[in-house]
């Protein structure tokens, strides 16, 4: 999985409207979007299309898309 793919499916979750594009910079916790609901869709998704595992305290540790695409790194 490259940044780009990542930051693909985060924009598709938290950004469907375009209004407030998310960059790996971004604290996706903080966007008015993220919830439980799209924590399960997100981890969903990586595990269906490139079958990676993330459990919920794992999320929880990341702050920004990029510490969350470090995590991802260290599994694949």
């Amino acid at each position: 999985m490259t940044i780009e793919e990542l930051l693909t499916l985060f924009n598709k979750v938290l950004n469907e409207d375009g209004s407030d594009p998310v960059t790996i910079e971004t604290d996706f916790k903080d966007s008015d979007n993220w919830s439980s609901l799209t924590a399960f869709t997100i981890v969903t998704e990586l595990e269906k299309k490139y079958g990676i595992q993330l459990r919920g305290i794992e999320i929880r540790r990341c702050t920004t898309v990029e510490d969350l695409f470090e995590l991802i790194s260290t599994k694949a």
